[in-house]
């Protein structure tokens, strides 16, 4: 799912589910500005998923927006 993605950019998120396109848009937003995220994302957001998963969501976003951003003040090399 993520090669598709990842090779094909926007032609590749037509693959995925409407609720994985819309994850990885909120992904997008959360990660250029947490208070930024229009309504509109969020209202198409919520039609995908619940309460509890939205949450979830967020979590592993900002978690992992946490991990790049401490790697990169330490210049942790990437690994493959």
């Amino acid at each position: 799912m993520l090669h598709g993605v990842r090779s094909d950019g926007a032609t590749g998120l037509k693959q995925l589910e409407p609720g994985w396109r819309v994850a990885l848009r909120y992904a997008d937003a959360v990660t250029a500005d947490g208070n930024g995220v229009p309504d509109e994302l969020y209202l198409a957001l919520a039609a995908e998923w619940d309460e509890g998963q939205i949450v979830e969501i967020t979590q592993v976003i900002g978690l992992f927006n946490y991990f790049n951003r401490f790697n990169n003040a330490l210049r942790v090399a990437i690994t493959k």
